[in-house]
């Protein structure tokens, strides 16, 4: 007996996830915008097959990621008669016999075994090796049952989920969808458009238009940066510290990027300290440099390990009595940093103070990823991460253009 949509208080599925399920084929690819509702289409799909005793995996790029499914497997369990949680194996089994299992695609080892009759791959774009976990360990589970495949994901780039996706154009056994996060009628149209504003044009158009962009060696563009000789009336100074990991003078540069808010919104990078230096030079350049910025600018530090014990030292010296650095922890995804402040460059407001370290700095951020080495990108993300958790910023707000 088939699942009733309205027993899991499902029942109000939006146009876009009616359409898929009246015409999914036995691989079908989502291509959907944040919020746009893959998670619940695929619980509902992966449940009512489990209900009519089907066999099912529910496969998540990894565990935080895949426990998002396991929560509403776990809520439609109290609606659906019968049923038992398994938690420590993450299994929902129905009275039919059918079960939904939650595995993680960070352990390969893992997704092998018994037959299957449909597999959710649930952002499947922001799968590492899902070439791999798909042909050589989940494809060959669907075999033996003629199982089929659900890949719910937003876009990253145009990689082997785009691959597959482009295969509901020419292959009678798969169907494509694409949605963009407005298709979904309850999420507010302000909500969007306050997006827009505030990403880069890239981003959003992936992230909320659902779009294969790619993202690589096309982010920064020189012309969206000015070289100015003065600054604004500013409002806040921060400099971060990209520390390099070894002690070595041999290692990856220390680069320091001092970074100014004005007061009608424009961001000035003003000063940019670069250098491969051992660790007693680089305490030695870090004071100097701080003891020039003065106690009107914030210093800081990235909270990693070695660099938090590096701001201890720096607290540490007598020298730098006066002088607070600050430990901030940031992402660790490199493009996630620098978002704040590559939307704003794209708009027009990211000023350099015009210096001899202008050239290099520009090479270095209009490569970036591809760019063999990243420090400057990095120390300026750890800038404007520390200056947006300033309070009083008022013009560090979504929208805000250049006058």
């Amino acid at each position: 007996m088939a699942l009733a949509q309205q027993e899991i208080e499902w029942k109000d599925l939006h146009p876009g996830q009616e359409k898929v399920t009246s015409l999914r084929k036995r691989f079908t690819a989502i291509a959907a915008g944040r919020r746009w509702g893959k998670t619940r289409i695929g619980l509902v799909i992966a449940v009512d097959c489990a209900v009519n005793g089907g066999r099912v995996w529910w496969v998540g790029p990894n565990y935080p990621i895949a426990n998002v499914g396991w929560r509403g497997l776990r809520s439609a369990s109290r609606l659906i008669g019968g049923s038992k949680v398994r938690e420590a194996d993450r299994l929902l089994e129905c009275a039919t016999g059918g079960w939904v299992q939650v595995k993680s695609a960070d352990n390969p080892d893992s997704l092998i075994g018994e037959g299957l009759d449909l597999v959710i791959i649930d952002e499947a774009a922001h799968i590492p090796k899902l070439k791999s976990a798909w042909e050589e360990s989940l494809r060959p589970t669907l075999s033996d049952r003629q199982g089929g495949a659900l890949f719910i994901s937003t876009p990253k780039g145009v990689n082997y989920f785009s691959e597959l996706y482009a295969l509901g154009a020419t292959h009678p056994d798969w169907a494509s969808f694409q949605f963009p996060t407005s298709s979904n009628p309850y999420i507010a149209a302000k909500e969007i458009e306050d997006a827009k504003k505030l990403l880069p044009d890239l981003i959003f158009r992936q992230e909320y238009m659902a779009e294969f962009v790619q993202l690589a060696g096309a982010l920064f563009e020189r012309e969206w940066f000015s070289i100015v000789d003065a600054v604004g009336p500013i409002e806040s100074r921060a400099r971060f510290w990209d520390l390099a990991a070894s002690t070595k003078a041999s290692a990856d540069y220390t680069v320091g990027a001092r970074v100014a808010l004005s007061e009608d919104g424009q961001v000035y990078i003003e000063d940019i300290v670069r250098g491969r230096w051992a660790w007693p030079d680089a305490l030695k350049i870090i004071g100097q440099t701080a003891r020039a910025d003065g106690p009107g600018v914030r210093q800081a530090i990235e909270g990693t390990g070695t660099q938090r014990g590096m701001a201890q030292l720096l607290n540490a010296e007598p020298t730098l009595i006066n002088l607070a650095f600050q430990v901030v922890e940031v992402q660790t995804d490199k493009m996630t940093r620098c978002m704040p402040w590559l939307a704003r460059a794209e708009q027009g407001l990211i000023r350099l103070v015009r210096a001899e370290w202008n050239a290099a700095f520009l090479d270095e951020v209009c490569a970036f990823p591809e760019t063999t080495h990243d420090d400057q990108v990095d120390a300026v993300s750890g800038a404007v991460s520390t200056l947006a958790e300033s309070e009083g910023l008022r013009a560090w707000r979504p929208g805000r253009r250049a006058k």
